[in-house]
């Protein structure tokens, strides 16, 4: 028991660690480069995420939890056939759209997101098999590298364009690394008792399509704020509201990190007690870990924007009504993602998918008020961040009443009845 929660502990880190080297380049264009090249950067980055969540189809939490076997070949499969089609239509985008003189970093950041997707269906072996100290260990080497190599490059006095290349090399290095290790550690699922291949894949796209609209959704939500405020402002906006709203970003990878630590326990504890005492448990977590943050908001208030400028430079300028919605905002996030899972352990997919898609709206609609108020731009965007977390928060609440879940016997109900 003390060996696996260290090797929780360890996946734990490893994600805060990717968390920070991500926080840490914003930090580095920051002081070298100023707002202008964060928003550039913050920019591509908000345009190609969604689109590779998309299409990656949910396959890392499908590997994990779906209650049907899947032979490895056909998780490839669809893996290879998402990263097709979200690197063509975004280098048609990054070439037909963006300006040439950011095709570098785009091609860079494309190139870092074509490794992650990778390397995100080898972790997924790597945690089903509850290899978490490998897993872990490669999450901190490579957050360790790219810090590293970016802050070489930056103080030689290259450019950006430079720095975000070499940690796209980092990121394909990182991606052979998790290949190598995952087919090394664990056994691929290669025998489903006949099933014909057809079925396996309408399997996959049955469970996965839902999966994949609510992960893209999140992601959209997470960077429709940066597309609000370069609407209202500039591309210097959008630099200040990334540096600061690293704060809720942060909070989601947190939140990621614990949901697919948790994420088995979840599902023993499902099969030996059932989904209503789970959902009990996990409704508690939730309110506990809001309770335990919230203190932090006001702190976070009083010397956030003295804070901003210290670290990123003094034409990092941001109002306390901002550092107030993004705050608050992280503060949601964390027992969302514990709600999440409980829908995830039931495989219960769409239900994510249908409070994304109205917190969608809900945003879009924030941000809109916000400027028809006379918001700056970063206080429109960080209002829409704020709604949108409430909003996930309490779909997600809501759709987890008892009433929807059909009260089988549990496993070991099952065993006394034999």
């Amino acid at each position: 028991m003390a060996g696996r929660r260290g090797s929780m502990l360890l996946v734990t880190v490893g994600n805060i660690m990717v968390a920070t080297a991500q926080w840490y380049l914003i930090w580095l264009f920051a002081r070298h480069a100023g707002p202008q090249a964060v928003g550039v950067y913050s920019s591509l980055v908000a345009f190609m995420t969604p689109l590779f969540v998309i299409a990656q189809l949910g396959l890392r939490n499908l590997y994990i939890t779906l209650q049907t076997s899947v032979r490895w070949p056909v998780y490839l499969a669809v893996r290879t056939a998402g990263m097709v089609i979200a690197s063509g239509l975004a280098a048609v985008v990054l070439f037909a759209v963006v300006p040439e003189t950011a095709w570098v970093i785009g091609t860079a950041v494309l190139v870092i997101k074509i490794a992650n997707s990778i390397a995100d269906l080898y972790f997924a072996r790597l945690q089903r098999a509850e290899r978490l100290r490998t897993f872990g260990v490669l999450l901190i080497v490579d957050a360790l590298a790219t810090a590293a190599v970016t802050t070489v490059i930056m103080a030689l006095g290259s450019s950006v364009e430079v720095a975000v290349a070499a940690a796209a090399v980092v990121a394909l290095a990182g991606a052979a690394a998790t290949v190598l290790l995952g087919r090394r550690l664990t056994a691929a699922v290669d025998d489903t008792g006949g099933t014909p291949l057809s079925d396996e894949f309408r399997c996959m796209l049955r469970h996965g399509s839902p999966l994949a609209l609510s992960q893209g959704i999140q992601s959209i939500l997470t960077y429709l704020p940066i597309a609000i405020v370069g609407w209202l402002g500039t591309t210097a906006d959008i630099g200040v509201y990334s540096s600061a709203a690293y704060l809720v970003t942060f909070a989601n990878l947190l939140g990621a990190s614990v949901q697919i630590t948790l994420l088995a326990d979840f599902r023993r504890r499902f099969e030996a007690s059932g989904p209503a005492l789970l959902r009990q448990s996990i409704r508690r977590n939730s309110v506990v870990s809001m309770a335990v943050l919230a203190p932090l908001v006001g702190l976070a208030v009083v010397i956030g924007p003295q804070l901003l400028a210290l670290v990123y430079g003094p034409t990092f300028d941001i109002s306390r009504l901002s550092v107030l919605f993004l705050s608050l905002a992280a503060v949601i996030v964390l027992p969302t993602y514990l709600l999440s899972s409980l829908h995830l352990v039931l495989n219960r997919y769409w239900v994510m998918t249908i409070v994304g898609a109205g917190s969608i709206v809900v945003v879009a609609a924030a941000g809109a008020a916000g400027g028809a108020l006379g918001l700056g731009p970063v206080e429109a965007g960080s209002l829409a961040v704020l709604v949108g977390a409430t909003a996930r928060y309490v779909g997600a609440d809501a759709l987890s009443r008892p009433e929807p879940f059909a009260q089988a016997p549990t496993l070991r109900q099952r065993a006394g009845m034999s």
